[in-house]
């Protein structure tokens, strides 16, 4: 996959809870818009082999956040499921950032990964 910009809104806003796009901030200066730690196209320093992984394009970094929520989509994961397995609440404010991911979709908690990925359009 070779796009530069988010194929799906869910993750779009991902991106945007993580900090992507903003100068100096890791998943921007890693290509990584998802925060992920391993992907398929990430590589570690040997000295940090459970730090966010560092990904050559923003392209790349892109494809491996698709990948990881169609990963969520086919475990039949909800919104509420996967970004608590994503983002725990031992290292985020869980609840606050699915109210922002469902607010963005004009979903609910309780929508799948997989129906998520379909809403494209921002609501009014």
């Amino acid at each position: 996959m070779s796009v530069t910009t988010p194929p799906s809104k869910l993750a779009a806003l991902i991106a945007q809870e993580e900090g992507f796009g903003i100068p100096g901030a890791i998943p921007t200066t890693h290509h990584n818009p998802g925060d992920l730690l391993h992907s398929p196209h990430s590589f570690h320093l040997p000295d940090a082999p459970d730090a966010v992984g560092e990904i050559d394009s923003d392209a790349d970094g892109w494809a491996d956040l698709e990948r990881q929520l169609q990963l969520f989509a086919d475990r039949g994961l909800t919104i509420e499921q996967a970004i608590t397995e994503y983002a725990p609440p031992s290292e985020n404010d869980t609840a606050a950032y699915i109210a922002f991911v469902c607010k963005g979709l004009g979903c609910t908690p309780d929508t799948t990964v997989a129906q998520a990925l379909t809403i494209q359009e921002t609501p009014a």
